[in-house]
């Protein structure tokens, strides 16, 4: 038979069974699942089914169960069942229907995977789910990684349909007589994918018969064209981006000086939740004013004059810590602190990470806090205060550095901006009998 042939040689050519493999196959009762289930039987795999009742088609539901189980007993193959309340599930999550079983049947499956020690989840989807699927994507809009389609080989999720269309194993089930059931559910206009497979593929097929085949060799190219591009992501990133254990800096003078800068900056915020609409509005800002900032669901992008900032939104911590006389290290968002008392030999830190202070001119305990608007501090060598905010701008410290900024306070003074000032009125001096010293270091 034709598409057994093909479908042998594709899961060859593409290394997806290897005899070693203990095979979990997701079989729902129908058609596509059926054919899998008895092609892999045929072939002496070593397996097992894995089959979800998600209860939303009654008596149809519990149909598909039984067909899976007796069959399974039949040939004396090990059977999973798990009972789902879908509705319960998407009901609580705020998700579809559709998501919800999604959701539930691969969380379950890749338990069962890694429980019973399967090498490998194999699905029924074929070459027409495929092309359904960039259709969808792209109405959606989910750029040229959604144009790939569906993977063979993803992880230890593998697809060896594939390369068969659902017009090619409605023939084989019909040759081999093989027993399945129908999803009701599939005649339905309420699901987008039915609405395409009943309605979009037909007129397709009248400009092209094959369109299915012309839509997976596209996959194939755009996957290619994928990679090819990744290469030279991968090298712009090695030019102009720089990874810091809290942030990424983006240099904008680099990124303007390479072809279509604004895709090169997509694919790379793509990966931090910001959208095509974000990533344009963004591109639009860089010759803007410093300091604006954008957000994804997950993070946040700041200007910079000529650099762009990402970091997680939830970076900034607005919590205090006290210091004692006793403390030796506290932890903060970004950074490690060290203390300690020292009683002879002063010496004025030359690094700015590190600051001393008269002991006996601090009352403890002393705080620990990010700095706010209106704090000020007296620098040493100034007969008055100077504003943080002020101070911050005369150090061109950026927005995002700016929210990793810090103070320690005694009585309400403060005496250290970390990194930056110390106050003269707490400075070292010739009457120091001890000395209170503090240093910061980025954590890792």
């Amino acid at each position: 038979m034709r598409c057994i042939t093909t479908l042998n040689q594709f899961i060859a050519s593409k290394g997806l069974i290897n005899l070693e493999d203990t095979l979990l196959v997701a079989v729902s009762g129908g058609m596509d699942s059926m054919f899998l289930l008895t092609y892999l039987l045929s072939k002496n795999y070593k397996l097992a089914v894995a089959h979800c009742n998600f209860g939303l088609r009654g008596d149809e539901s519990d149909g598909d169960e039984h067909l899976v189980k007796t069959y399974c007993e039949t040939n004396g193959i090990k059977f999973h069942l798990k009972k789902f309340d879908t509705q319960k599930f998407a009901d609580s999550n705020g998700i579809s229907i559709q998501m919800a079983a999604r959701d539930l049947r691969y969380q379950w499956f890749y338990e069962l995977c890694k429980m019973s020690g399967y090498t490998k989840l194999v699905t029924a989807h074929h070459k027409t789910d495929n092309t359904e699927t960039i259709l969808l994507n792209m109405a959606r809009g989910t750029g040229l990684k959604g144009l790939e389609g569906i993977s063979a080989l993803s992880g230890n999720t593998i697809r060896p349909l594939l390369c068969l269309s659902r017009t090619e194993i409605e023939t084989a089930v019909k040759e081999l007589d093989i027993t399945y059931r129908e999803d009701s559910s599939n005649s339905s206009d309420k699901y987008y994918r039915n609405r395409l497979r009943q309605n979009v593929l037909p007129e397709f097929k009248e400009i092209n018969p094959a369109f299915e085949n012309t839509m997976q060799t596209n996959a194939e190219i755009v996957k290619q064209a994928n990679t090819f591009i990744h290469h030279f992501i991968e090298t712009f990133k090695k030019e102009g981006l720089k990874k810091k254990s809290d942030s990424i800096e983006i240099d904008g003078n680099i990124l303007l000086k390479w072809p279509e800068p604004k895709f090169v900056l997509f694919s790379i915020l793509n990966e931090y939740g910001f959208n095509a609409s974000s990533v344009d509005d963004i591109f639009h800002s860089l010759n803007g004013l410093s300091g604006k900032q954008f957000f994804s669901a997950t993070h946040r992008l700041i200007l910079n004059r000529d650099q762009l900032i990402i970091a997680a939104s939830n970076e900034i911590s607005f919590q205090s810590y006290t210091i004692t006389e006793d403390t030796k290290t506290i932890e903060t968002p970004h950074h490690h602190w060290e203390f300690g008392i020292e009683f002879s030999k002063f010496q004025i830190p030359i690094s700015s990470n590190q600051a001393s202070f008269d002991f006996d001119k601090l009352t403890f305990p002393l705080i620990l806090r990010p700095w706010q608007q209106g704090d000020k501090i007296k620098p040493i060598g100034m007969t008055g205060h100077k504003k943080i905010s002020d101070i911050l701008i005369d150090k061109k410290i950026s927005l995002y550095e700016k929210g990793k900024t810090w103070v320690v306070i005694s009585k309400n003074e403060l005496i250290w901006v970390s990194g930056l000032v110390v106050s003269d009125d707490f400075k070292l001096s010739s009457n120091t009998k001890k000395a209170f010293n503090l240093s910061i270091h980025n954590s890792i």
